[in-house]
């Protein structure tokens, strides 16, 4: 089981690994997508998306820059989703389920409040709010489009109250949009690198083979050589 998890993770790490980068940020009036949605703050993929990608590990932070300390129940919110912005041509899927696939984080449950009854965030500061689950992810199933054609746009809304430097909770909550807009395009194939050739070795020489033969006629020769010293020696 930990194997098929540590097999999955890593295909998933391989088709999304550009998808963990930084988006890039964008003035929400460089695409009508952005204000026909109502978004506050855009980004586009820096990853243009084919057929078969994956989308994972997805988290979102609030950011408190205003004035006011804000105060966020969870009641109010809407979890993030995928619009699919060309449903003729393009299937965005949740894997492996759309239940339970986005969860708040231990780092939003610290800044809980009792008093309130809800999570307050201070001014100045941010928060990891929520993120995908492990082993959740989009999958875009089909993509028929164009190159550089809008086919997503993954929506994080955060429905939050501004608190009053007296105390007072404002009664009506503002809603923040963050959108990324993600555009079609082609996998990009590598290059399969060429092996090198092998270095053949030259076959090294055999010494020819002994047999018995070749024993007698060295047992001659040393005879017949020593036959010959001692005769030089008795000349001498």
């Amino acid at each position: 089981m930990k194997l098929v998890k540590i097999l999955t993770a890593t295909s998933i790490l391989a088709l999304s690994s550009l998808s963990a980068s930084a988006y890039n940020t964008v003035k929400c009036d460089s695409d009508p997508v952005f204000s026909a949605n109502s978004c506050n703050q855009c980004f586009v993929d820096s990853t243009a998306r084919w057929e078969g990608s994956t989308i994972g590990f997805l988290k979102d932070d609030w950011i408190n820059s205003s004035k006011y300390d804000k105060l966020m129940y969870k009641e109010e919110q809407e979890m993030p989703k995928m619009i699919n912005l060309a449903p003729s041509t393009v299937s965005w899927e949740q894997k492996p389920t759309k239940a339970g696939f986005w969860e708040y984080t231990p780092e939003l449950a610290k800044i809980y409040d009792k008093e309130n009854e809800g999570y307050v965030l201070k001014k100045g500061q941010k928060v990891t709010w929520i993120k995908s689950k492990k082993w959740f992810y989009y999958k875009l199933t089909k993509n028929k489009a164009p190159e550089n054609k809008n086919i997503g746009l993954l929506v994080y809304s955060i429905a939050s109250r501004n608190i009053l430097e007296n105390g007072t909770i404002n009664p009506n909550s503002s809603t923040h949009k963050e959108c990324v807009l993600f555009k079609s395009g082609k996998k990009v194939e590598q290059a399969k690198a060429i092996p090198a050739k092998k270095q053949t070795k030259a076959p090294a020489k055999k010494l020819p083979k002994t047999g018995p033969e070749h024993y007698i006629l060295f047992l001659l020769l040393s005879m017949i050589l020593g036959f010959g010293v001692m005769k030089l020696r008795r000349k001498a």
